[in-house]
């Protein structure tokens, strides 16, 4: 009986050949994690990274792949609302970090680095006796997303860690809005996907 070639992205099972699960694209992880600081607040948070609002944990895939596979590392973030008062601002900022077969990713932290941000501030002036102007801000943000591409190797374990901070820049008034201050902020949820895509094998199996 003649013996086929085939590549490691495809498989020869009782005289059939097939393809193997991981020769096409597919969804590796599907995740949603929650906020959990959404809301009304009244103390600041001046101090980076500020108060946490998402916290993945540490999330992991292994590659079954005999194979090198390209992950598409995606994070898909709700809409966003939130307000503040004449003249405080509100900031939220969130990022990842990752390891590839390196142990347990170190914890995320927004204080100098960061892979998005959203915000605002509005100062319209005080009176004469240095308290603010009455006012309030409101801001409604739509969805957004940030894509990476990683190169996970065979049998490899890509693990990440995803969190979210809001925080309060300095400096922050307490007689805002005219004495009445009020802010909050609601940021919903963010969905990490990975896609893991397959890759050209580069030798045959016979």
């Amino acid at each position: 009986m003649a013996q086929v070639c085939v590549s490691e992205n495809m498989d020869v099972a009782g005289g059939v050949l097939a393809i193997q699960p991981w020769s096409v694209p597919y969804v590796a992880l599907d995740a949603v994690f929650n906020s959990t600081g959404d809301g009304a607040y009244t103390t600041p948070f001046t101090v980076l990274p500020g108060k946490l609002m998402i916290d993945s944990g540490v999330q992991s895939w292994t590659n079954p792949s005999p194979l090198d596979a390209n992950l598409l590392f995606r994070i898909q973030r709700a809409k966003r609302s939130w307000w503040t008062s004449n003249p405080n601002a509100v900031q939220v900022r969130d990022t990842y970090t990752y390891t590839v077969d390196g142990g347990t990713p170190r914890t995320p932290d927004t204080s100098s680095t960061y892979h998005g941000q959203s915000g605002s501030a509005g100062d319209v002036g005080a009176d004469s006796a240095a308290t603010p102007n009455p006012a309030v801000f409101y801001e409604y943000e739509d969805g957004t997303m940030l894509e990476d591409w990683l190169t996970v190797p065979a049998g490899a374990t890509f693990k990440f860690w995803y969190r979210a901070y809001m925080w309060t820049p300095p400096p922050w008034s307490n007689n805002a809005n005219n004495n009445s201050p009020t802010q909050s902020m609601t940021i919903g949820s963010s969905r990490a996907v990975l896609m893991a895509f397959p890759t050209q094998d580069s030798g045959i199996l016979p």
